[in-house]
């Protein structure tokens, strides 16, 4: 090939061979190009990955029903951070407090649904930042049409 790229003489194409870039005498995939080599590696972005932080996609939605309690009478101001300690002697795991049509309200979300229950006993009633606390079993909201 080099003869026929050079003319026909064998030194020149000797002298054209001392002349190739390393990268293109390699055998180990990166360089020399026509797409024969290997060992590339594919960024594969991980934008989406879960797991990565601690806490990260956790809600009261990864809880079944049986494992979550619902708590109303909370206190304007009340913070979740208030809540969680309050109900964390009971083995609660997760706690929210509702926002707009929901304010006044929250769950908390415990281990096991036996927990659950054992919170609804003492927990009902007990005071949190001046509010008295109704605590219930959860019922799925039936979704309206």
């Amino acid at each position: 090939l080099a003869q026929a790229v050079l003319g026909s003489k064998p030194e020149a194409a000797a002298d054209s061979q001392k002349q190739l870039p390393a990268a293109a005498l390699r055998s180990d995939g990166w360089g020399g190009g026509k797409g024969k080599g290997g060992g590339g590696y594919v960024w594969m972005p991980m934008f989406d990955a879960k797991g990565w932080g601690k806490g990260k996609g956790m809600s009261a939605k990864n809880f079944r029903p049986d494992k979550k309690v619902w708590i109303g009478g909370i206190a304007e101001g009340v913070t979740y951070k208030e809540l969680h300690e309050h109900m964390k002697p009971s083995g609660a795991k997760w706690v929210e407090v509702f926002k707009g049509s929901g304010k006044g309200s929250g769950v908390a979300c415990y281990a096991t649904s036996e927990e659950a229950t054992a919170a609804i006993a003492a927990l009902n009633g007990s005071t949190v930042g001046g509010g008295n606390l109704q605590v219930d079993a959860w019922e799925k909201k039936a979704k309206e049409a």
